[in-house]
């Protein structure tokens, strides 16, 4: 029908589609490949990945720094520390008469004199032929070492407590699991028994956790120490620093490795040199191991190895009492006084017995 209006010519398919005009690959520089990066953006993530490198070696540096500075330089027990977390001083507040001491030895690390401090306590009445040398732990001090004093002191002996190297009032900045310390523990055994040779006719060694490994050490190196005790010894310091590093939620593997051998090089020690269960075999001395069964600081493999070392001696004289229930140089606590003592006086009455049948031929 006609409307009057303009007339429209029939529609084609070329009104509808239109073929788009190909791409100009000419436009594509290098072909149909991904975007290019551009070199600003490679070194920017370079340089990012650089410090993130960077801070992570100096992260781990820090931390192996700080993990040889804590082996090396325990934490002093002051009068303060000492007041707050064993409520006692001296002796005296565990009712026991003392003398105060101090021995000038020869650093054989520096060749300086060094001071060690000392308490004296003798037996009760008469004077005792008998004395023994009290050895405390890491970081403790020979205020922590008289908690064993009064069981000692009732069994007759005197008693020598000492403050090692780098702890308590002793001089010193470093310790070294015995490497250097046996040294000045040699030379203050030296010293009190050419003041006191009537008191030290019989003499003994009893050594806490580091103790024990410095008792070792030292005896060691002689022939005239008549028994030694070890309360919660370890066989080698690596293995007893790791057990105490996962305790604490501290870094182990290559970096506690790292730190171990940094303090090494840093004091001049070798604590494999004076490893307890390589030593032990070569103390010429009855022996006793008071084992903590519950002891964390110590692995099993390490209780292995020094009742292994023990077995290697052959001494009927030595004595190895576990204590299943006990932790870490707790023994004592975990049995009583009374079991402990007892356990302690068979050991030392054989040893006593033993040097006075061996004086008397000597006369």
């Amino acid at each position: 029908m006609d409307d009057g209006g303009p007339q429209r010519g029939p529609r084609t398919s070329s009104s509808f589609y239109r073929t788009p005009a190909p791409p100009n690959l000419s436009d594509f520089r290098g072909g149909l490949t991904a975007p290019i990066i551009r070199p600003r953006v490679i070194r920017d993530w370079i340089i990012f990945a650089l410090v993130l490198l960077a801070s992570g070696l100096l992260a781990a540096g820090t931390m192996i720094l700080l993990l040889a500075r804590t082996l090396l330089r325990p934490t002093r027990m002051t009068d303060g520390r000492a007041t707050w977390l064993l409520k006692r001083l001296s002796p005296g507040d565990l009712k026991l008469n003392f003398e105060d001491l101090q021995f000038q030895v020869r650093d054989e690390q520096t060749g300086r004199p060094l001071d060690i401090t000392a308490w004296w306590i003798p037996s009760a009445g008469v004077t005792s032929t008998r004395t023994i040398l009290l050895i405390h732990g890491y970081a403790d001090a020979k205020v922590g070492a008289i908690a064993w004093a009064p069981t000692l002191h009732a069994l007759g002996w005197n008693i020598l407590a000492i403050d090692l190297r780098a702890h308590g009032y002793s001089d010193g900045t470093l310790s070294t699991a015995g490497f250097w310390e046996r040294h000045d523990v040699t030379q203050v055994i030296n010293q009190f028994r050419a003041m006191r040779p009537r008191e030290t006719e019989t003499f003994a060694m009893f050594g806490i956790s580091l103790g024990a490994a410095v008792a070792v050490a030292t005896a060691a190196m002689r022939d005239d120490i008549n028994g030694v005790i070890l309360e919660s010894p370890f066989a080698d310091y690596r293995p007893a620093v790791a057990a105490h590093g996962r305790m604490r939620g501290l870094p182990g593997g290559w970096m506690r490795d790292t730190a171990i051998r940094l303090a090494e090089w840093q004091s001049g020690a070798d604590f494999r040199a004076v490893r307890p269960r390589d030593l032990i075999p070569k103390l010429t001395c009855p022996v006793m191991i008071v084992h903590a069964g519950a002891d964390p600081f110590i692995p099993p493999e390490d209780a292995a190895a020094m009742a292994e070392s023990m077995k290697t001696r052959g001494d009927a004289r030595d004595v190895l009492w576990s204590v299943p229930e006990a932790g870490h140089v707790l023994g004592l606590a975990a049995v009583g006084p009374d079991e402990y003592r007892m356990r302690v006086a068979g050991f030392l009455d054989a040893v006593a017995d033993r040097q006075a049948v061996t004086s008397s031929r000597g006369h």
